[in-house]
């Protein structure tokens, strides 16, 4: 029992330390998670600040941003050792909530590609978020509706 409690309490410690993200600019986003390990333009995304991806590690997560209008409107937390606990979901969720609430998150039951996938919605409609679990693979995604128009009104779409 005591080792479960020593574990949510450091799950929530972590998450907690690679909080937050939306709406930061990537001065802001370099001060929280420290030097950027990885810069990458996406060939398949516009070429513009929300197709330029930024890459941090901080307490055993990678974290990936993209911008738009100089601040981060999409959030990538990987967890390469093991899953992200639901804790560590739930506060990741909360710390970019930025004004508003998430809801309780829907598990989408098709299991052909995905172990795990959770999708998450904020009330305000401007964000949503999704949990999967592929293999190896452990990542939540939040993703702003200013992100989405900026990258499908720069390719047309």
């Amino acid at each position: 029992m005591n080792r479960w409690l020593l574990i949510g309490l450091l799950s929530f410690f972590v998450a907690e330390s690679s909080q937050a993200g939306l709406g930061e600019t990537l001065e802001q986003a370099k001060g929280r998670y420290g030097s950027i390990v990885k810069q990458e333009q996406s060939e398949h995304l516009p070429q513009n600040e929300a197709g330029m991806m930024y890459e941090f590690n901080k307490d055993g997560f990678r974290i990936q941003i993209r911008l738009v209008g100089g601040k981060v409107a999409w959030i990538l937390y990987i967890k390469d050792d093991g899953p992200i606990f639901e804790s560590e979901i739930r506060t990741l969720l909360e710390n970019n909530a930025e004004g508003s609430t998430w809801d309780n998150g829907a598990e989408v039951t098709d299991h052909r590609i995905y172990k795990k996938h959770i999708k998450f919605g904020r009330t305000d409609g401007l964000a949503d978020a999704e949990y999967h679990e592929i293999g190896t693979y452990h990542g939540l995604g939040i993703i702003t509706k200013a992100w989405r128009h900026a990258t499908s009104a720069a390719s047309g779409l």
